[in-house]
């Protein structure tokens, strides 16, 4: 429980990433909170096996672009954490989004896509403030990579599975 108290800090901008605990079974935990919480929003979207492959896909895209970053600043040892810090942000976010996804399928009222516009910004201020953190580098440039893995992460899977 510690250790959620002190990852749910990112989502509030606080905590470096790579200075938290490092735990394999927190890991796993928000690896398959994360691939659970996917799977209930693109299921709300389309259909069960495209949902499975999606979230797949997406789940392994996020993970390569994590290493990617630690690999860029030879801080593998930190994957760990830096992954856990990453799916727990997201699922966060996602938890939040997925009763708004629902709304959003369900009916066409407006707050619903403000609110939904409103997870998406935070999710991308929580990336780029991850990114900040984890490359040391300026805030433009961590815009630009999280910007770069949401293209990644969400066009790349769904161009896979036209591919596939």
């Amino acid at each position: 429980m510690e250790n959620l108290k002190l990852y749910a800090q990112l989502c509030l901008f606080r905590n470096n990433p790579l200075e938290l605990p490092r735990s394999v079974s927190f890991f796993q935990k928000n690896l398959y909170f994360y691939i659970l919480i996917e799977l209930f929003i693109q299921a709300n979207v389309t259909d069960p096996l495209e949902a499975m492959i999606g979230v797949a896909i997406e789940t392994v895209l996020t993970l390569l672009f994590v290493a990617g970053l630690l690999r860029y600043k030879n801080a593998m040892p930190g994957f760990i954490a830096a992954a856990s810090s990453f799916l727990l942000c997201e699922n966060i976010v996602a938890s939040f989004g997925l009763p708004v996804v629902v709304w959003l399928t369900s009916t066409d009222d407006l707050l619903s896509y403000y609110l939904m516009f409103v997870l998406i910004i935070w999710d991308v201020a929580i990336i780029t403030y991850l990114i900040k953190r984890i490359l040391i580098v300026d805030i433009l440039f961590s815009l630009l990579l999280a910007s770069s893995y949401f293209l990644v992460t969400y066009l790349g899977s769904y161009l896979l599975m036209i591919i596939i």
